[in-house]
């Protein structure tokens, strides 16, 4: 029996060895992730830079037109309530889907120019380890 608990026991760090990752790896697969996804990413960032500012100019049309927001508030309060108050919220909205946008634009802006680098300083730490390692 005693056998057989040292061998499930060299299999369990075997496998918990397999299971870990160092951290350079996790922030490696990180990064290349975000590469293969960055297309998607300039899609979110084209459709901020669309829809928001459209978004805005439609509320203000609609706060700023003289006929529409009192024709409604007038005859129907509680549907002019509601309305300024979507109107207010998708402002918020817009605003901040506007400024994300830009961040994310600010970012991406340098990210081939980074990502180039950091593949090619990483290729070359794996060059230096492997030669390092071939004459230990």
């Amino acid at each position: 029996m005693a056998s057989s608990d040292g061998n499930d026991n060299d299999s369990n760090n075997s496998i918990k060895d397999q299971n870990k990752t160092s951290v350079v790896e996790l922030l490696d697969e990180l990064i290349s992730h975000m590469n293969t996804t960055r297309s998607v990413f300039k899609v979110m960032i084209l459709s901020s830079f669309i829809l928001a500012p459209l978004s805005l100019m439609l509320a203000a049309v609609f706060v700023i037109h003289p006929f529409f927001m009192n024709r409604i508030l007038f005859r129907i309060p509680e549907v002019g309530f509601f309305l300024l108050f979507f109107i207010g919220v998708s402002i918020m909205l817009a605003s901040m889907w506007l400024y994300i946008g830009l961040s994310e634009q600010r970012f991406f802006s340098n990210w081939d120019k980074k990502f180039t680098r950091y593949t090619s300083l990483k290729n070359q730490l794996d060059r230096e380890l492997g030669e390092n390692r071939e004459t230990d």
